[in-house]
């Protein structure tokens, strides 16, 4: 049960309709963490759902002081769920993991291990992967784009089973905003990362909430919060369209024929697409930093907190 002071391990479980599954995952994470010394807590944190996992959270969390309970007042995001639960738990080491019993709990003293060995950021390598072709395709995009931002060389960025120190939790929290997914942002910050091979289980209730459209949103918000690159590409963009538009001009000047009004009038069309597009990009930008700086768009609302308490916005 536990200990005096704050745990010495943290388990952050965002959650959105895993009533099937609740039970036995907390089981599971109970009988793992038990076998660590130093105590440890469960932030479970509901990201909207929809079919009774407010019920057993709440008898889950009166039954065991060492679970804590955040509820969203609507479905936020699997990145948002995991920043607050991050930001929320005490412990010296925070392990993420996702709520569907795919990280098996058991391989959690993998990451463990790393950490006692002197690893700031662990994340896992998931040996074999169950998944459909969508979800496949769009991870391979995700994984490729991440190492290029990021400057990293893991093999599996994807997934929230990972294990961070609590100077890590405390440098994400000053940088994090809405649409900053955690674990891109502490690699940006430059704590340094270890890969651990581990076990990865077919998902045994429902099926995978992540779409194309969430798939693109990840990718959308990983080149704006973490490069100026698109910004370099519409300039390249803009020169070549301008560079284009000056040789149509040229030709239709020494041929004067149709065609080659006709294709200065195309190239027009196309620098006037390229400027929509750059102001679609710019626009992106400005509205990241305006609901950074206005702070009127928060990353996620807590209507419950642990035991009851008020929540609010974050």
């Amino acid at each position: 049960m536990p200990t005096e002071g704050p745990p010495r391990f943290s388990v952050v479980v965002p959650l959105l309709d895993e009533a099937a599954t609740l039970g036995e995952l907390i089981r599971r994470l109970r009988a793992v963490m038990e076998a660590q010394e130093g105590g440890f807590e469960l932030v479970l944190v509901d990201d909207g759902s929809t079919d009774g996992s407010e019920a057993i959270l709440r008898e889950q969390e009166r039954a065991d002081p060492r679970i804590r309970v955040f509820q969203f007042t609507r479905n936020f995001g699997q990145a948002a769920a995991i920043a607050c639960g991050l930001f929320a738990a005490r412990g010296d080491v925070v392990i993420t993991l996702d709520g569907d019993l795919q990280n098996p709990p058991e391989e959690i003293p993998r990451l463990l291990e790393a950490i006692e060995k002197g690893a700031d950021v662990v994340t896992a390598r998931r040996r074999q992967r169950y998944e459909g072709t969508w979800r496949w395709l769009g991870s391979r995009a995700i994984h490729r784009l991440a190492r290029q931002l990021l400057g990293v060389s893991i093999e599996d960025i994807g997934g929230q089973f990972k294990a961070y120190r609590r100077e890590v939790v405390d440098a994400v929290r000053t940088a994090w905003g809405p649409g900053k997914p955690v674990f891109p942002l502490a690699l940006w910050l430059g704590f340094p990362v270890v890969e651990v091979a581990v076990e990865h289980d077919r998902r045994r209730v429902g099926h995978s909430r992540y779409t194309l459209r969430s798939l693109l949103r990840i990718n959308v918000d990983l080149i704006t919060s973490f490069s100026t690159l698109p910004l370099a590409a519409l300039s390249l963009l803009g020169a070549l369209c301008f560079a284009a538009g000056v040789l149509g001009l040229l030709a239709c000047l020494l041929f004067g024929s149709r065609s080659g009004l006709a294709s200065a009038a195309s190239l027009t069309g196309i620098g006037m697409g390229g400027s929509l597009l750059a102001a679609g990009v710019l626009g992106q930008y400005l509205a990241r930093v305006y609901r950074n700086v206005a702070g009127d768009w928060p990353g996620y609302v807590i209507r419950r907190g642990p035991r009851g308490g008020a929540g609010g916005p974050r």
